[in-house]
């Protein structure tokens, strides 16, 4: 099992900053709408859109812009790799 482990930690499970954009596109919203939305320049958004991974207050923030629990995509990543993740 601990081997496992290494090897999941090792790769990215979640490609956040692509599925941000993908849903942005989805909800007919542009890059400007959601600067404004969480007040940062349109610069950053195009920089979020690169990421792998993304500070969690910032993640929040763009989940209450977009109507979007993000987050859940780190849940299912884990469910999926068969570790247990217990609700709070």
């Amino acid at each position: 099992m601990k081997h496992r482990a290494k090897e999941s930690l090792e790769k990215e499970p979640v490609f956040i900053g692509k599925i941000i954009k993908e849903e942005l596109v989805r909800k007919n919203r542009t890059v400007s709408w959601l600067s404004r939305e969480i007040h940062c320049d349109r610069r950053n958004i195009y920089d979020i859109f690169t990421r792998h991974c993304i500070d969690t207050g910032l993640l929040y923030k763009l989940c209450v812009a977009l109507s979007t629990n993000f987050f859940a995509y780190y849940t299912d990543s884990l469910n999926q790799e068969g570790y247990v993740v217990e609700d709070r």
